[in-house]
């Protein structure tokens, strides 16, 4: 029994040292890559749950003990690892806070490369279009001659209907000439 509270009481003192500000530092020092924290994480639990577990051993010995000296550093260590296991919990919670904050900037980080990728796609698309010289039309020409300005107007509404488009009007003596054009399908 004496054997079994000095361990408790050296592994009190020695978790006593890992204190809030070392596992403050421990935290600082995390690598910032948010895939590692998975392990980290798992392994924090397991060392909680371990912590429970010697935290709930110390308290029954400590009601098992005498009122002695010994009694004194079994209180000391149990409320080491008391504040240990609380720092302990508090840094898986941040941790835990870290990993889902890294994992939802890395989704954002995607989709924002996703709609990159589709604005550089589309303008070097747009680039390749501007760069072909446009189709230019091919058309077909006629020509129609009238005496009198009336029967011009009428034959140039037939041709319009079928597509022709004048674009010259010129007088030769008594007639008229008109010149159409329209694009050839």
């Amino acid at each position: 029994m004496k054997r079994l509270i000095q361990t408790f009481a050296c592994l009190g003192l020695a978790l006593g040292c890992l204190s809030q500000p070392a596992l403050s530092q421990a935290q600082d020092d995390a690598p910032d890559d948010a895939s590692d924290l998975g392990p980290v994480l798992e392994r924090l639990d397991q060392v909680i749950a371990g912590l429970a577990r010697v935290s709930s051993d110390l308290a029954k010995l400590q009601k098992a003990s005498s009122g002695n000296a010994k009694d004194q550093s079994l209180k000391t260590a149990t409320r080491q690892l008391g504040d240990l296991n609380a720092a302990v919990e508090s840094l898986a919670s941040k941790l835990d806070g870290q990993a889902k904050a890294a994992n939802n900037q890395a989704a954002t980080a995607a989709k924002a490369t996703d709609v990159l990728e589709q604005l550089v796609a589309l303008q070097t698309a747009a680039a390749a279009r501007a760069r072909q010289p446009a189709a230019r039309p091919k058309w077909e020409y006629k020509s129609i001659f009238g005496d009198s300005r009336v029967a011009l107007e009428e034959e140039m509404n037939l041709f319009g209907k079928d597509g022709w488009e004048f674009f010259n009007i010129a007088s030769f003596g008594r007639g008229t000439a008109a010149f159409a054009r329209r694009p050839v399908k």
